[in-house]
């Protein structure tokens, strides 16, 4: 019997991928999507900035978050990697919104006048545009500064883009030495870890999003130490607990109890891949 009939499962839950289907809402995770659904819709706010550890799930839930965007209402450009010059950027954001490569000699002037124009034309058809930088602190401090040209693309009053920053902690500190983004941000929200009772919930949460009935494999001690090893972070939780259902299924088990998720954090621990708990 393979791993996924052994635990009654469509497929498997705790992939390293991210697949908006296993989004887990909790209640950071819930109040960043309610802040930056505010942030879009009230169409007067210039920037805002989601941070958060490495694996806290930053991108799912950008992801969701912009999955929920009306296109009817919004035009929405993602820009996945984030560490190029800002005449750079403007030609993914441009390539996005134009569905074709641009010419490489085109000056930064021609791209960021391409871009007003075509910033008006989704404005007249009703629509919103949102920017959104992933990997942000990834960005130089002379591309964060050259990002705020793009804020005075407005007109009558209303703005018509919003760009939002998306990145690991550091990017805070990145932003707070620039006074003239740091001051056009306005709403930033920073992602935790989960709790020991956001862990359990996570973990049952994938379980049934995979097809389990119920999402109770993991009794509650295999949980604690699955959190306590992982610092709750999300993708720690995901590698700990793939590797624990399958070494509860080699070994028969009815459940994935304390003694496959131990063996599994001890493995880790003894290769350096986590901190001892």
């Amino acid at each position: 019997m393979d791993l996924l009939c052994h635990w009654n499962l469509r497929e498997r839950p705790f992939e390293p991928t991210w697949d908006t289907r296993f989004f887990f809402q909790s209640r950071d995770h819930d109040e960043a999507l309610d802040r930056l659904t505010f942030l879009v819709e009230e169409q007067t706010m210039l920037l805002g900035m989601l941070t958060g550890e490495i694996g806290s799930g930053k991108t799912i839930t950008r992801a969701v978050f912009t999955e929920r965007l009306g296109s009817r209402k919004f035009c929405v450009v993602t820009q996945e990697n984030s560490a190029f010059n800002f005449s750079d950027l403007l030609a993914g954001v441009l390539q996005n919104l134009e569905g074709a490569p641009l010419k490489p000699a085109q000056t930064k002037h021609a791209r960021y006048q391409r871009l007003r124009q075509i910033i008006d034309r989704i404005h007249t058809e009703g629509r919103h545009l949102v920017l959104i930088f992933d990997e942000a602190q990834e960005m130089s401090a002379q591309t964060l500064n050259e990002l705020k040209l793009l804020t005075n693309l407005n007109g009558a009053g209303k703005n018509f883009l919003t760009i939002i920053l998306v990145g690991q902690p550091e990017l805070r500190a990145l932003v707070g030495g620039l006074p003239a983004i740091n001051q056009r941000i306005s709403l930033r929200f920073h992602l935790n870890s989960l709790s020991l009772e956001d862990a359990g919930r996570y973990l049952q949460h994938r379980l049934k999003s995979a097809g389990h009935a119920t999402g109770d494999l993991f009794p509650a001690d295999a949980v604690e130490r699955a959190f306590q090893a992982s610092l709750g972070t999300p993708r720690e939780l995901n590698r700990i607990a793939k590797l624990a259902l399958e070494h509860a299924w080699l070994k028969g088990a009815a459940q994935v109890n304390f003694e496959s998720v131990d063996a599994i954090v001890r493995d880790l621990q003894r290769h350096q891949n986590l901190p001892t708990a």
